[in-house]
């Protein structure tokens, strides 16, 4: 593997190169080729020779130590595929905030307010379909990553499939991995709990393989549908054009977004192979085990469009994980009539095993409705202070619920839920 001369460095005060480095600051978003809502952090590009095999996500890990978290960077010159770009940590939830228009503050009340209202109808203004060719070599002409030493190979992470029934009804978006075996050959794993897999057995009933698109570089709001567990009745592309206030413009079979930079299209089978170990985004390696295959009939790309890639560990997987619990839970628990303030999911805890809940009305009704909304969180804490979760539960005095905690269909341990409804007594002392 080729390797740069010296490791990454802090950013100079003027934002420009690092010394020694492969590593610069860019100037906007536009000029990665990137929609205007990543100008909401900091990108840069990173331009010494780099192998796809590993060393890409050994250096963003390096540069995320220098910088004490995980930026977003374009890698310009990978060895193994010249002239093609790959995006790292392509949805900070800065970035996810700027695509849906909202704030921190305030993207909570207002997205639980879109999903709740009509899907719009009129496109966005000035929206205009990009522009892909179709690659000859399919999927060797595309910079996919092997991530970690222990991945069975390449890995596309950030595609999102787009599955529908045999009748066409029911689109559905969903972040699967893909291992790559060949230029027209991949692996795809759809886990047995989501809507693909039950789009796929609706297929083989038929006696056909299911039809299959997968996209990247689409606007980062529409993500945030495809990672969510959403009803399986109705259109994703539905529930997306709530979330951005307009209709998503799509095409094809199964549809894409317009804006979608890269396409892949195939189809999945009945026929299974043994599919990784790979290095999950929660942090562990997810054994090896046997998958659906799916063969590649074309991939198109927008020329010099970064690739993304979601690398995993730390904020890249786990950000769209724990925004999309927030957001469904405070609009399931809103709309049921709970006085929500907020919700939260800890990155620390996976993004989705521990959740707060903020309201000044804690109860174990609350907590029983959010633990019967939400079955994956190992644990739910429903009080009035939760910005110091550790000095709520020594303050105030709580009730718990108890049920137990399933994992791949085995019971492993307990869940609990904990409603602080006892005040402390007194009155709070300055030290």
């Amino acid at each position: 593997m080729s390797t740069s001369t010296t490791g990454p460095h802090e950013a100079s005060p003027t934002g420009g190169a690092f010394p020694g480095s492969g590593l610069t600051r860019a100037a906007t978003a536009a000029d990665l080729g990137l929609p205007a809502c990543y100008d909401a952090v900091d990108l840069y590009t990173y331009d010494a020779p780099i192998s796809t095999r590993v060393e890409a996500a050994r250096t963003l890990a390096d540069i995320e130590k220098a910088h004490g978290s995980r930026p977003t960077v374009v890698f310009t010159h990978l060895t193994e595929r010249p002239g093609a770009r790959v995006l790292c940590h392509p949805y900070p939830r800065d970035v996810l905030l700027a695509a849906l228009t909202t704030t921190e503050e305030r993207h909570l009340a207002e997205m639980s307010d879109r999903l709740a209202g009509p899907v719009p109808t009129a496109p966005a203004p000035g929206g205009e379909p990009v522009k892909r060719l179709e690659l000859p070599g399919l999927l060797d002409e595309l910079p996919i990553l092997q991530h970690r030493p222990g991945d069975a190979g390449p890995y596309v992470t950030a595609g999102v499939g787009v599955t529908t029934r045999p009748d066409g009804s029911g689109v559905n978006l969903g972040f699967y991995r893909i291992q790559v075996v060949g230029p027209d050959r991949a692996r795809i794993f759809l886990d047995p709990r989501t809507d693909g897999h039950r789009n796929l057995l609706a297929w083989l009933e038929t006696g056909r393989p299911m039809p299959v698109s997968i996209f990247l570089g689409a606007d980062p709001a529409v993500t945030v549908v495809a990672a969510s567990r959403l009803p399986a009745e109705g259109d994703d592309y539905d529930i997306a054009s709530r979330l951005v206030g307009h209709r998503i413009g799509i095409g094809g079979s199964p549809p894409v977004p317009d804006d979608a930079t890269h396409v892949i299209t195939g189809t999945v089978h009945e026929e299974t192979e043994v599919e990784g170990p790979f290095g999950e985004f929660k942090g562990y390696y997810a054994e090896a085990r046997r998958s659906n295959v799916l063969s590649v009939s074309t991939v198109s790309a927008t020329p010099g469009a970064p690739f993304p890639t979601i690398v995993a560990g730390a904020e890249s997987g786990l950000t769209l994980m724990s925004f999309q619990n927030e957001y469904l839970m405070y609009a399931h628990l809103r709309g049921a009539g709970y006085p929500i303030r907020s919700v939260r999911y800890s990155l620390r805890a996976r993004g989705e095993f521990v959740a707060y809940i903020e309201t000044d009305e804690p109860s174990d009704t609350l907590v029983r409705e959010a633990m019967a909304f939400d079955v994956r969180s190992k644990v739910i804490i429903c009080g009035p202070e939760l910005a110091n979760p550790g000095q709520a539960l020594a303050t105030y005095g709580f009730t718990t619920r108890t049920e137990p905690y399933y994992r791949k269909g085995r019971v492993e341990g307990e869940r609990i839920g904990l409603a602080l409804v006892i005040p402390p007594d007194g009155w709070p002392t300055e030290y």
